[in-house]
């Protein structure tokens, strides 16, 4: 992952460990390289920001942070399906028919 060694030294090492995994699955879930792609850095950065939200699910972290990534796409034209996010609760607040 594109972290720097400030980032490295903010988060356990644990945590880091986490986030690369995510970190590539991210990148293997929008068919990129997770080194070299232009998006590489900002992709890290999504996936800490999710992971400092509290997400601690590596599969979770990577389906939001390619999911906000399609959305980075959608702005400049190119759509394609949300990933699917596993094991996330609906809130019971939100109501599910229309009124």
């Amino acid at each position: 992952m594109a972290f720097s060694d400030r980032d490295r030294r903010i988060f356990a090492t644990t945590d880091w460990e986490i986030m690369q995994r995510a970190h590539n699955q991210a990148s293997r879930l929008l068919d990129r390289c997770p080194k070299t792609h232009e998006r590489c850095n900002d992709l890290a950065r999504i996936i800490m920001a999710i992971f400092e939200s509290g997400v601690r699910d590596e599969d979770e972290l990577a389906a939001m942070a390619a999911n906000r990534e399609l959305n980075v796409l959608a702005g400049r034209g190119h759509f394609q399906k949300p990933f699917p996010l596993r094991n996330v609760p609906i809130a019971a607040s939100e109501s599910r028919t229309e009124h």
